[in-house]
């Protein structure tokens, strides 16, 4: 009797604790729904048992279960918790106010989520699901975004596909030749706004040439970068017209795929010369899904690109060999290129060899190759002194531009390999930091420090450059006006970008997961918590940009009668005597200097008032010769 009653008393209480129980109502709540509490995605309540339950099709990325109001909070034990398939996982159970780490979900597909509820107690969470794509080879693409068709073939006769360019120890930058493409826009309106449509088709591919690009992005990942030359220019994917883009992997790109995002929006934003485009789009070679990719313009003199005079290899005459030259900064030793120390005016900086690899032209004469050896040794020897004659060489405004992108990210490999210059041809012209390329160590850097202080490798000149007041005094105007009048909207468009490819980063990780790597290599990121890594993105940004403000100032209310600070006037440095002003004579028959001077487009059209730097040519009486205005 005793024990009966014992037993009664048991069940009392529990169904007195039940009918005495808050029980809230509960949703589950995560970044692939914005983190919304929507109706469908609210758990069901036994109220008997406390038992909430929800079944779903798919579970991908971050959660909590949490109520309308996140006053009610479910979260998992430790950072993070990985919910990798069926399983019983331990939860705490929060009140508001409190930052508490998410799940992580596996791309779980027929997902039911059950747990007993007991207010303010830990509970279980039992989960039973299944993990889509581990097993399945057919991977494709998520649907949302252009898709790239490559094929690659043995020979010419396209009878054979040739899967060494999708080899996992593909470590070469030979091309494969014989190859084709077409491009499907595959409805994404977006991009079809902006100017993009398809190209080809799988009935009528367009030809193509493609190879392995990069370094350790080429040699240390299974999914790998590509340089393509098309068949003949194409703006695809709504880029500039050329036959030659670059088809970015971003493998180990952790932070979302932002990093080139940013750093290139920046780029544009401040007014650089030229900075790469880029948009992402899905890929497959050879029938075989190849993930997430991003379609870049190539660093190329053309006029929609490097806009300068194109300067071909091996030049010896005088009047042509001022200009143009694209140059970089490397961080590899190679045949074509001009080495020296790197001179310093900081004390304990971590110097590098200076290596000046040419880019355009690729092979120089004797005469190139002195008079760029003497420009780089110009800047060379005034950057370690601190003196201004550095500026009649180096454009002072690009200088500071490219410098504050680059602190903005905290790129710590920026000054250290793929830092690119370039100079026109002709008397007065100046060297100018840019284009932008490889952000591939963005945000690796302080938020509360300056980058080349904290960087692992050396960061050519830009310690010393800081040292300068000129300089300094230009980063400020320019810092200034650029947070008033062009920085604000990057947030916004992060926004949009992670909109657009959070599907694709699904889709790339599903690919990419647990696939073997290369000899020695790595695996590819998980970026299938795009949120996640939007919000480290911007808290990084907002934290360096507030911390910048305190050294170069605080822009403060918008202020749009703020103006863009005045160019520099430093005057470039004269040209050496055994190099002409830049004039390429095409004919001088019986000049005649009373006759009036006429100016054509190279097109022969009559100029009524050439365009200030423009080629143009000059047609006095009978002479005729080519000039740079």
């Amino acid at each position: 009797m005793k024990y009966l009653l014992s037993i009664l008393l048991t069940a009392l209480t529990s169904i007195l604790h039940l009918a005495a129980a808050n029980f809230p109502a509960l949703y589950l709540r995560g970044g692939f729904n914005n983190w919304e509490a929507r109706e469908s995605e609210r758990f069901a309540l036994d109220e008997s048992t406390g038992t909430y339950s929800l079944s779903i099709d798919r579970l991908d990325g971050s959660f909590k279960i949490a109520d309308a109001n996140w006053g009610d909070h479910i979260y998992g034990v430790g950072r993070d918790p990985f919910i990798g398939g069926s399983g019983a996982y331990e939860m705490f159970f929060q009140q508001a106010g409190v930052n508490t780490p998410d799940f992580k979900a596996d791309n779980l597909t027929d997902v039911t989520i059950r747990f007993v509820y007991e207010e303010g107690k830990n509970l279980t969470m039992q989960i039973t699901a299944k993990q889509a794509g581990a097993d399945d080879p057919s991977f494709t693409d998520s649907g949302t975004l252009p898709v790239l068709h490559i094929n690659v073939y043995t020979d010419a006769t396209h009878s054979q596909l040739n899967d060494e360019i999708i080899s996992r120890n593909l470590n070469h930058k030979n091309y494969f030749s014989d190859a084709e493409y077409w491009f499907d826009l595959n409805g994404c309106k977006w991009l079809e706004e902006a100017g993009a449509k398809s190209i080809g088709s799988a009935e009528e591919p367009l030809p193509l040439e493609i190879k392995g690009r990069g370094n350790w992005t080429l040699r240390g990942f299974a999914k790998k970068p590509f340089k393509l030359k098309l068949g003949k220019k194409q703006a695809l994917c709504g880029l500039s017209k050329s036959k030659h883009f670059a088809l970015l992997a971003h493998a180990d790109d952790s932070y979302g795929y932002l990093r080139n995002f940013v750093g290139f929006n920046l780029g544009k934003r401040i007014g650089l010369p030229w900075t790469p485009a880029q948009q992402p789009i899905e890929v497959y070679i050879n029938g075989n899904y190849r993930g997430l990719y991003f379609l870049t313009e190539s660093i190329r003199v053309e006029p929609d690109r490097v806009n300068i005079t194109e300067l071909d290899d091996n030049v010896s005459d005088r009047e042509l060999v001022s200009g143009g030259y694209l140059v970089e900064l490397d961080n590899y030793e190679e045949d074509n290129q001009i080495r020296m120390e790197e001179k310093s005016c900081v004390d304990g900086q971590n110097l590098d060899m200076l290596r000046v690899t040419f880019d355009t032209p690729e092979v120089y004469s004797d005469l190139q190759r002195r008079f760029i050896t003497e420009q780089f040794t110009a800047m060379n020897d005034a950057v370690g002194a601190n003196s201004d004659q550095l500026w009649s060489y180096l454009d002072l405004d690009d200088a500071a531009r490219y410098y504050i992108v680059e602190e903005i990210i905290s790129n710590v490999e920026s000054y250290h390999g793929s830092t690119y210059l370039f100079r026109d041809r002709g008397e007065g012209r100046k060297w100018h930091f840019t284009p932008l390329w490889d952000c591939g160590n963005a945000f690796n850097g302080p938020t509360n420090g300056f980058f080349y202080d904290n960087d692992p490798f050396g960061n050519t000149w830009i310690p010393s450059m800081r040292q300068n007041a000129k300089f300094n005094e230009k980063v400020r105007q320019t810092w200034l006006w650029f947070m008033q009048q062009r920085y604000r909207g990057v947030i916004a468009d992060i926004d949009e970008y992670v909109k657009h490819i959070t599907a694709a980063a699904k889709a790339d990780y599903r690919r990419w997961n647990g696939q073997p790597t290369p000899d020695g290599g790595q695996a590819v990121v998980d970026n299938r918590d795009m949120q996640w890594r939007r919000n480290a993105v911007v808290s990084h940004l907002e934290s360096k940009t507030s911390w910048l403000s305190g050294v170069f100032g605080n822009a403060g209310a918008i202020d749009p009668g703020m103006a863009e600070p005045a160019r520099d006037t430093t005057p470039a440095a004269p040209l050496p005597d055994y190099v002409g002003s830049g004039v390429e004579n095409v004919a001088a028959d019986n000049d005649d200097a009373d006759a009036p001077v006429e100016y054509f487009d190279l097109m022969g059209r009559l100029l009524a008032e050439p365009a200030a730097g423009s080629i143009v040519i000059e047609r006095r009486g009978s002479s005729v010769r080519k000039v740079r205005i």
